[in-house]
């Protein structure tokens, strides 16, 4: 509450809330924040203004050149551009404060029903809930800046049908993309048997430089993500969470190989760049350049690869983290460990990424146990 005319401590205010049954983590940790926005305005007799006429298309374009460009990162931005053109021509039109739960459930519905451009398939659950997640952060900001006094988005989207699993690939296909990746560049090599091995994401495996690797521990510290937006020039960013900044580790073997493309990089940049290379060098750098290869590069060479070796054409580069995890829970390994290496901030991301693997692993287990005690 600050201090009086006279330089003392006001007494401070407080209030309990319960926050509705059936909310995530994630959005319980929204609506907190909400709530305490509110309570602070409250006892601060800041009144909430309402602009009572602006429509949801108006306040977008607000939430664009003034929220979006300091709360989002430049990936994130252009990624949500595609949303805003799915929203508007369902939402637009409404004033902010005449939105209501049930035009949201409609809109859910609808994008249902429509086809992707990129695939020409019906829309992903994975991507409906992606525009509930984009909608709830446009009508919190608007919240925030005193346009309504509630979120009107909240607990509308409900999951619908079976949550798609995870294409990976089983161990023997494994086996098949090793075995074709000795039969390409050492670059290419080196970098899908460090996803394999690891289950890094691609842009991290884009963003490591030689000073992250310690081949005394045969560990490499993921630090950096390497994204490209259209129109710009490629760039790194930090990882999202504390959690992402880890170390992972790789065997003998692949140090061999890591040490081979090591010299193999020192030589050609020596060679065609007539330059040493330094620790600060990425592994996977453009041409005479100290740019970081770009993510959707490997994407393509990775389909090339499938395609020519009779692989199947259903995975991808994420495809090979979900290996890695999937792989790792098959032999035993404790969740809380698969989500230190893949990065997860929480475990529970893990538990409902992998749900699938982990009830495989407790079938196994379960049968163990009957066959042990004969029932």
């Amino acid at each position: 509450m600050g201090y009086d005319y006279q330089g003392n401590r006001m007494k401070s205010q407080q209030k309990t809330v319960k926050p509705p049954e059936g909310l995530t983590p994630r959005q319980t940790e929204k609506w907190l924040n909400e709530q305490a926005i509110l309570f602070e305005k409250s006892v601060k007799n800041q009144p909430v203004t309402l602009k009572k006429n602006i429509t949801l298309a108006q306040y977008i374009e607000i939430f664009k050149n003034e929220v979006a460009p300091i709360k989002h990162s430049k990936s994130t931005q252009t990624r949500n551009k595609i949303e805003y053109e799915r929203i508007l021509p369902y939402l637009g039109h409404i004033k902010l404060k005449d939105l209501k739960a049930e035009d949201f459930r409609n809109f859910y519905a609808e994008m249902r029903k429509v086809k992707s451009k990129r695939t020409g398939e019906l829309l992903a659950e994975a991507s409906i809930e992606g525009l509930h997640s984009v909608v709830c952060s446009i009508l919190s900001s608007a919240m925030e800046q005193g346009y309504i006094t509630h979120n009107p988005a909240w607990r509308t989207y409900k999951p619908q049908g079976m949550r798609k699993e995870k294409v990976v690939a089983d161990e023997e296909t494994v086996q098949k993309i090793l075995s074709a990746l000795e039969q390409e560049s050492i670059k290419y090599e080196v970098y899908f048997k460090i996803i394999i091995a690891t289950g890094i994401r691609r842009g991290e495996c884009c963003g490591i430089k030689w000073e992250d690797i310690n081949f005394t521990n045969n560990e490499i510290r993921i630090q950096r993500n390497v994204v490209k937006v259209q129109g710009e020039e490629v760039f790194t960013k930090p990882p999202k969470t504390v959690s992402g900044n880890r170390y992972v580790y790789f065997s003998d073997s692949l140090a061999s190989l890591l040490k081979d493309y090591k010299d193999f990089c020192t030589q050609h940049i020596r060679m065609y760049e007539n330059r040493q290379m330094t620790d600060g060098t990425y592994l996977f750098r453009q041409n005479k350049t100290d740019l970081p290869m770009i993510p959707d590069t490997f994407s393509s060479r990775f389909r090339k690869i499938l395609r020519d070796n009779n692989l199947p054409t259903s995975l991808n580069v994420h495809s090979l983290r979900h290996t890695t995890a999937s792989l790792l829970i098959a032999n035993g390994t404790d969740v809380a460990t698969v989500a230190s290496l893949l990065g997860h901030a929480q475990v529970s991301t893990t538990l409902d990424i992998y749900t699938h693997a982990f009830d495989k692993n407790r079938k196994k287990a379960a049968e163990g146990l009957h066959k042990g005690l004969g029932v």
